[in-house]
Formats: C-alpha cells, structure tokens, sequence
C-alpha cells in the first residue's frame, strides 16, 4: 500500500529536487527512497523503475522550461522576443540544473509525444 499523502507527481518533485542537489545521473530510486524516508521497495508503488524515474522527471523539466520560455516572451517580439528567450533557459539553468540536465533526457517515443516538445517548437 503506498504511504499516506505520497503520490507519483509528489514522488517526481521530489526526485527533481534531489536531482537539483545531487545532479540527474545521480539520482536513483534508493537514494529518493531515503530522502523520502520510505523503502526502496515502497518508491515502486509510484513509480515503474529508474528509468521510469528519470523520464518524469525529464518530462517535469520539460514543462517547467516551457512555461518559464513561454512567460518570459509574451508581448515581446525581434531581440527583445530573443534576449528573453535565451535568458528564460539561462536562468532555469542556474535556478534548477538538475531538472535542466534532464530536460535532455533521451525519451522514448510515448514520452517524447507526451512530452512539452510541441511547446517547446511553439516557442521557439
């Protein structure tokens, strides 16, 4: 039975947290385990695998980056629409570089179409 008030997307937060500390490689299913204070065993009722891990977490930062891209260029177009873009990833970048490593996660098909990619060539 999962733990009380630990959901998948709590589960992913938190993984994507833990990435920002320890960098994304770094992360695996024992050590989210422990900064959760649960088995390793009970991180699988939210959760497949490690890879399974890795790629909501990637799609976690994808979403992130696309609505922090897409906020940072409304009502702006040319350079400016420019300048805002590349410092909406700089800043994501430095504010959160473990998710920002995974947003280079390579994703399976069913990921990438469930992915903010589509937002992400919007944007740009």
């Amino acid at each position: 039975m999962a733990r009380a008030g630990l959901t998948p997307e709590r589960v992913v937060r938190a993984g994507a947290d833990l990435a920002d500390g320890i960098g994304f490689e770094q992360v695996t299913p024992s050590e989210l385990a422990r900064k959760l204070g649960i088995r390793t065993a009970s991180l699988y009722s939210h959760v497949k695998s490690a890879h399974d891990l890795k790629t909501r977490i990637a799609l976690l930062a994808l979403e992130e980056l696309a609505d922090q891209a897409s906020a940072a260029l409304a009502g702006r177009a040319g350079r400016d629409a420019l300048g805002a873009f590349a410092n909406a990833y700089r800043d994501y970048a430095l504010q959160h570089p473990g998710r920002f490593a995974a947003a280079g996660f390579r994703l399976d098909a069913d990921a990438a179409a469930a992915s903010a990619g589509g937002r992400h060539s919007r944007v740009v």
